[in-house]
């Protein structure tokens, strides 16, 4: 829920008037009020050097829980946005500890924590949230960001002051003039790292604080970050015991993300994470009422059967008794919510998920839901992306070999992963030829996650999109680089070393760069709240999340043999499968993953595609001149072949080429929404 903003001056600035001050606050909110269309609030310190704004959808405590906060002695002030769950019982534990609070909102718990515990608050803290806090005292702001980045929060240093914000173009109204960051875009650092696609200016990462002081410090540090066992450790359960725990834990996770003061619905699609979360959550809610009913809603592809979920969703919400609403999504309604997709995510795109999710919020606010449930998080957690097959058959499991499961040998790892890259086409690498106890061999920092390695295969269609001076200044783009740079040391030691499981660190790595810097990003938060809707992510309760790290790779991606034929196969999520199939139907406990791939299908005409129309209208050589920074022969060559004969891949996949012009319409947009200046090369 909420937006908010802050402004801080060091004492070697002179800060604005405090009426200007306020103004530039009002003009900051007023460019993402829809992340808090029910009030506004702003503080301004009397001597204008901190400020700080909120904007807020009132989901908890309607009546007093307005923002910005503070304590009773005005001393600490704070704007909080998203929800902080388990607050009754930590607020009851601090009354009788002697601390009062003015609210029963569950944001107040950050002002009272601090006073008690200081920066350590955040271990305190559990769901999605970010915050910015200013103490009076030691003339610091102190800003946090929940463990996943689930909330946006950006920082920028502009003309001196310190700049905090849901959405960067909230710095606009403080003053702050956008301008590109080309190392950053050639080199994907919105994937690999913090930094964005505009100079100066980053993400707070996920499971990090900041402080500014008044001398003119900023400092970030981490204060939780995902954590595995090494691979030779013991499995912390049996497989019982791990299933049932994590039927508890998901199920605590869902029932704290149930409260609400206003209606509630959920995301339903095809697939096991949003049924099993529907389905707890209907289980949950009859518990305190039989006839309870859940609302969801769902996209359904009606120009592409083969890519339609819908009907799945459909018999889904008849076994849990839910309503199900589905909202139409067409190529041509997609494609018109393309340009609105961008914008409120803020970083290029290369697909329709964000302009699916916009068409999907819209339909909930409709509606009159304020609360969303969602069951993003679970293929980063549980191992569910089609790549992981690949990660997990480079080394032995050790661990689920002690729980008695029957694993491939070496050799049979090696001729099923030969077998799947067959079968998929996935690019893969092989660890033995890059092991770091051959004196010859590679050192790469992230040893062959597929992933990365499918990263790799990006570059070669993205080969040519940039000025030829540009590269000169930052060399060829390596996103693989970049997203290994982006990592802690330490991580990247327990990758080389093998301390980790090669599954275990592709999941971190995913976690880090998909999940966190993307998927949270442009099919979450942003395209959600753009239709004042607050989503819920029940996997990313970090309780859970910290438990099923622990657990053997085998657990997650489990081999089985094919009673007919004798050979091996692997079940993603299989410990998840066991752990909720009380609330699915055997449909879908049994169905393989499907990636969101929505049209554009065949016309069956001559006539073009809607996206086609629309990236010709957009892309033109005036506008990509405009950019400064990218190579228009080579732009023209990539559009001129997707508009004269575009491929359609089989179950709804993107036509490379559509992608990467995606990815120049991105730029565009974002050039002409923050009034970004040609970059002179």
């Amino acid at each position: 829920m909420c937006g908010l903003t802050a402004a801080f001056y060091p004492d070697s600035i002179d800060p604005p008037a405090p009426e200007e001050l306020k103004s530039r606050l009002h003009e900051s909110l007023e460019s993402m009020k829809y992340r808090g269309p029910d009030s506004r609030g702003i503080y301004v310190s009397p001597n204008a050097r901190a400020a700080l704004g909120h904007v807020r959808l009132s989901i908890i405590d309607l009546e007093t829980g307005q923002q910005p906060l503070s304590d009773e002695e005005e001393l600490v002030h704070c704007v909080v946005t998203g929800e902080v769950y388990d607050h009754e019982r930590i607020r009851a534990e601090m009354q009788s500890q002697g601390y009062s609070f003015k609210t029963l909102s569950d944001s107040e718990l950050v002002v009272q924590l601090y006073k008690r515990d200081g920066f350590n608050l955040l271990t305190h803290l559990r769901g999605e949230f970010a915050f910015v806090l200013y103490d009076v005292k030691r003339r610091l702001v102190f800003a946090g960001r929940d463990r996943f980045g689930i909330k946006p929060l950006y920082y920028t240093v502009y003309n001196g002051c310190l700049m905090f914000a849901s959405e960067m173009k909230a710095f606009m109204g403080l003053g702050w003039q956008a301008e590109w960051d080309v190392e950053s875009i050639v080199h994907n650092g919105e994937f690999g790292d913090e930094r964005t696609v505009f100079r100066g200016v980053n993400k707070l990462g996920a499971g990090y604080f900041a402080i500014g002081r008044a001398s003119g410090h900023i400092q970030t540090q981490p204060y939780w970050d995902l954590k595995y066992p090494a691979a030779s450790a013991p499995p912390p359960a049996t497989i019982e015991e791990a299933t049932m725990r994590i039927r508890e834990l998901l199920t605590e996770a869902v029932r704290l993300r149930l409260r609400s003061d206003v209606p509630l619905a959920m995301y339903l699609s095809g697939g096991i994470d949003s049924s099993c979360v529907a389905g707890i959550a209907t289980h949950l809610l009859r518990e305190k009422d039989p006839n309870a009913k859940l609302t969801s809603f769902t996209l359904a592809f009606i120009e592409d059967p083969s890519t339609d979920e819908s009907p799945l969703a459909e018999r889904t919400a008849a076994h849990i008794g839910a309503d199900l609403r589905k909202v139409d999504a067409t190529e041509a309604l997609l494609v018109g919510m393309l340009d609105e997709s961008i914008w409120h995510s803020e970083q290029p795109t290369t697909t329709f998920h964000g302009a699916g999710r916009l068409l999907l919020s819209r339909a909930v606010r409709d509606a009159g839901f304020k609360v969303i449930l969602s069951g993003e998080g679970s293929d980063e957690v549980f191992a569910g992306y089609p790549w992981f097959p690949f990660d997990y058959l480079q080394s032995a499991d050790p661990a689920g070999a002690a729980l008695g499961i029957p694993l491939p040998s070496e050799a049979e790892r090696r001729a099923m992963t030969e077998a799947y890259h067959a079968v998929t086409g996935m690019p893969f690498r092989d660890r033995s030829d890059m092991s770091p106890d051959k004196s010859n061999a590679p050192r790469p920092l992230i040893p062959t996650c597929a992933h990365l390695v499918l990263l790799s295969g990006m570059l070669n269609v993205s080969a040519g999109m940039f000025h030829p001076k540009v590269l000169e200044r930052t060399g060829a783009p390596n996103m693989v680089r970049c997203a290994e740079e982006g990592l802690d040391a330490r991580v990247r030691e327990d990758a080389v070393t093998g301390h980790w499981h090669p599954l275990n660190t592709a999941l971190y790595t995913t976690a880090k760069a998909l999940l966190g810097r993307r998927i949270l990003n442009f099919a979450g938060d942003r395209v959600d709240l753009a239709h004042s809707v607050e989503s819920r992510v029940s996997f990313l309760d970090h309780h859970l999340v910290d438990y099923v790290n622990t657990l053997p790779p085998s657990l997650k991606i489990m081999p089985t043999v094919e009673g007919s034929t004798g050979k091996w196969q692997m079940v993603e999520k299989w410990i998840l499968r066991q752990a909720v199939k009380p609330f699915v139907t055997e449909e879908v406990y049994l169905r393989k993953k499907v990636e969101f791939r929505p049209p554009p299908a065949p016309s069956g005409g001559s006539q073009m595609l809607p996206l086609q129309m629309h990236l010709k209208a957009r892309i033109t050589r005036e506008s990509v001149k405009r950019l400064g920074f990218l190579n228009w022969p080579h732009i023209q060559h990539l559009l001129s072949g997707y508009l004269e004969s575009p491929m359609f891949l089989p179950n709804g996949s993107m036509d490379p080429r559509a992608a990467t012009l995606m990815n120049v319409l991105s730029y565009i947009v974002l050039q002409e929404r923050f009034n970004v200046p040609t970059y002179k090369v």
